[in-house]
């Protein structure tokens, strides 16, 4: 009986790839391009990819009123092992940038080092970028890396996708960097240099990502109306001011919930 048991787990399980791999081969085909450099993908390590990356567009769609990302194809390239990962890093000149991936706006591709169908943080991450490039020509450094950031923590648990919070960010931002200065927003959101200073890419990611998620803690609604404000050309000062009154209102906020 428990043999019987257990084959009849199997073919279920086995049933059940089956089903999504077909799933996702009638939604997502022309959608998602990947391009396996020096190894092979497995059918549901495909199917994964396709369900996880197939819902952030769907919060695009959201964040912008349209279905215009559903039509985009999503161009990923990726790498096992990383000397040849190492390769496009150094073409494209992001050497010392990055060690998992990066998108380039250019080809409109993004390359990455892929470490398993586990950890699909960094896919996640360069597909943001390549979806916020597709809706708007212009976004500042730090709302398209704190958006990415937020949502490369996407994760398939149970049958759903849910957010999972990068609670190390958080608390580095409460304890360490907040303690040692209060966020100055218009100092921060104008640092460019900090983007280039490899010294600072820590401070500049952390601080993007506790923004984003402190307005997604406050209504998730904000961060809609900012994509769609940045997309029409308003300023940086202009956006935080029509959306909480005034910048010194939003440092408030932030410093409050992150004191």
């Amino acid at each position: 009986m428990k043999n019987i048991l257990k084959i009849n787990h199997k073919m279920i399980k086995a049933l059940f790839t089956l089903i999504l791999l077909l799933l996702s081969s009638l939604i997502f085909a022309q959608k998602i391009k990947l391009n396996t450099v020096d190894f092979e993908l497995k059918p549901e390590e495909i199917a994964k990819i396709n369900r996880i990356v197939s819902y952030e567009t769907k919060i695009f769609n959201g964040l912008y009123d349209n279905l215009i990302n559903d039509t985009l194809q999503l161009n990923i390239n990726l790498y096992s092992k990383y000397k040849n990962f190492r390769s496009a890093l150094e073409q494209y000149g992001m050497k010392g940038f990055t060690e998992s991936g990066f998108y380039s706006s250019t080809t409109d591709q993004s390359f990455i080092y892929y470490e398993g169908i586990e950890n699909l943080q960094t896919v996640l991450h360069e597909t943001s970028h390549a979806l916020l490039k597709n809706n708007s020509r212009y976004y500042p450094r730090w709302f398209t890396e704190g958006l990415a950031e937020f949502l490369e923590t996407l994760e398939e648990k149970h049958f759903s996708i849910q957010i999972v919070a990068q609670f190390d960010r958080l608390e580095r931002m409460k304890y360490d960097y907040q303690k040692q200065e209060k966020l100055n927003l218009l100092k921060y959101i104008s640092n460019n240099e900090g983007w280039r200073d490899k010294g600072k890419l820590e401070y500049m990611y952390t601080t993007s990502y506790s923004i984003i998620f402190y307005l997604y803690k406050k209504d998730p609604q904000f961060i809609s109306k900012m994509a769609q404000m940045y997309r029409k050309g308003y300023s940086q000062e202009k956006i935080f001011s029509t959306l909480f009154g005034s910048v010194s209102n939003f440092e408030n906020g932030f410093n409050l919930y992150y004191r």
